[in-house]
């Protein structure tokens, strides 16, 4: 048979995200595939799910971290011109500076709303029935993930059901929703998903019944803190927790979790694979290229001694493995004996002065000569969910001394959690999402979920919420801005 040009071919080509991509698909067109001449197959219907993810990766490349760990205070200014992302470290962001909004992540909802909307009228042979239901649940999980993103980001924002596949661009002119009714379809599609799941199979690099939990319990802890849900919902998210199925756990070395020779370890649940097949390479390299070190970011110090601390550097060409940002050493209190500290970043001293800090707990792997920046982004794993329960029964004055101990002594044999206060729990437990987590993308909402803000000092007066983009207020003027922020 031909190969089918689908809408998405450009992006599913150059990527092995999954080992099921078809390549099989019939040719109906050299133009623009419409839904009347696609999803009539499960090929159709599988090569539909993995368009959903590879946009979803897309986002995960640099804007994830943006909204999710960028205004934390754990990064600083690199050895290169930051260039925008200053702005979001400094917290000086604008509607007019802001470079990322909320429009890549509904690509991803449009392809999760295609999903629903036309994979249930595909004919499935039966014993491919439940792969029929697993892709329902997979999109209702996709779009419940980009939604909580969104809130957590901007608040309230609009809630788009049906895919957009006209060009009548009014009926997408539609005013956002307020935080609660965000929320409560963002609750509403979890279930959905759950309900829909065939089997509680973990594959690490798609959405299944473990990760859907983790993202339940997030979500209601969440709203336990942020919109008065209080008791219910912090018991609703330890039950999620609880019924997370299979046996994650630990690795034993923390630095493991990150290995490019370690993907899909027995700690992940949901991790965004990036591959050395990934082509072009200029294009499939994840943020954390800008958080290493390139050939000309360690002077007066030599190349020999920089790969001394580092090993091989980035490409130093155009944008890749180079200083823009960096982590800041001194947001971090690591112990001596904490092994997460040289796992998570490596300083190049000249003498007793630090000349640059480099990220590695994402660096990669050496390609020939050339470092490539293909560390999966993991969105959940089994500390993460640890550190939650933690939170959450501290929060119902329970005690988290088993899941807290866990983590702490993964990373530092010597280290021990003393139940105490609440407060004074809450601070410890912030401390170890903090260094546990750190450059994962979780550090900013985690500072805000505590209501702790007043730890990144150029928060100072500053607005919690990001504004929202001036391109996306054009586009509909029926959005009304976050308050703090003019147009």
């Amino acid at each position: 048979m031909k190969k089918k040009f689908l809408l998405y071919t450009i992006l599913f080509s150059s990527l092995s995200l999954f080992n099921s991509c078809q390549d099989d698909l019939e040719l109906t067109s050299n133009s623009v595939i419409t839904s009347d001449s696609f999803w009539k197959t499960e090929d159709d219907a599988k090569a539909g799910v993995n368009g959903m993810y590879v946009n979803f990766r897309i986002q995960t490349q640099q804007n994830y971290y943006l909204l999710g760990g960028a205004r934390s205070a754990e990064i600083t200014g690199g050895v290169q011109s930051p260039l925008t992302l200053a702005n979001y470290y400094n917290n000086n962001l604008t509607p007019q500076n802001i470079d990322v909004d909320w429009a890549g992540l509904y690509t991803v909802i449009h392809q999760a709303n295609l999903v629903l909307k036309y994979v249930p009228k595909i004919t499935f042979s039966s014993s491919t029935a439940k792969e029929q239901k697993r892709y329902i649940a997979q999109a209702y999980t996709m779009r419940a993930l980009c939604y909580f993103i969104m809130a957590r980001s901007w608040g309230g924002v609009p809630i788009v059901t049906e895919p957009t596949e006209n060009t009548n661009q009014s009926q997408y002119i539609i005013p956002r929703n307020t935080i609660e009714e965000t929320f409560t379809f963002i609750k509403s599609d979890i279930d959905q998903a759950i309900a829909n799941f065939p089997d509680s199979n973990n594959n690490t690099t798609q959405l299944a019944l473990p990760s859907v939990y983790a993202l339940k319990a997030d979500v209601n802890l969440w709203t336990a803190k942020q919109l008065n849900g209080g008791n219910a919902d912090l018991n609703t998210a330890l039950t999620a927790i609880n019924a997370i199925p299979g046996t994650p756990t630990l690795q034993p070395n923390f630095k493991d979790v990150f290995a490019f020779d370690k993907k899909g370890n027995a700690e992940i649940l949901f991790a965004v694979r990036y591959s050395l097949a990934d082509l072009p390479s200029s294009a499939s390299d994840n943020w954390n290229q800008f958080m290493f070190v390139g050939p000309s970011d360690f002077a007066p110090l030599t190349s020999a001694q920089a790969t001394a601390v580092f090993g091989t550097l980035g490409t130093g060409s155009g944008n890749a493995g180079i200083s823009r940002v960096q982590p800041d050493i001194t947001r971090f209190n690591f112990a001596s004996t904490d092994t997460r500290k040289a796992a998570t970043y490596l300083t190049l001293y000249n003498g007793t002065i630090p000349v640059v800090t480099g990220l590695v707990k994402y660096n990669g792997t050496v390609d020939g000569a050339i470092r490539r920046f293909v560390s999966d982004i993991i969105i959940y794993r089994w500390a993460d969910v640890l550190l939650m329960k933690a939170e959450i029964k501290n929060a119902l004055g329970q005690d988290p001394t088993t899941e807290m101990n866990l983590v702490m002594k993964r990373a530092d044999a010597s280290a021990s959690f003393t139940n105490d206060t609440q407060t004074a729990n809450d601070d410890v437990i912030l401390k170890e999402r903090l260094k546990e987590l750190a450059f994962e993308g979780k550090s900013w909402w985690d500072i805000v979920r505590f209501n702790r803000t007043n730890l990144v000092p150029s928060m100072a007066g500053k607005q919690v919420l990001f504004p929202i983009s001036q391109n996306t207020i054009n586009f509909n003027p029926k959005i009304v801005q976050n308050t703090g922020y003019t147009n």
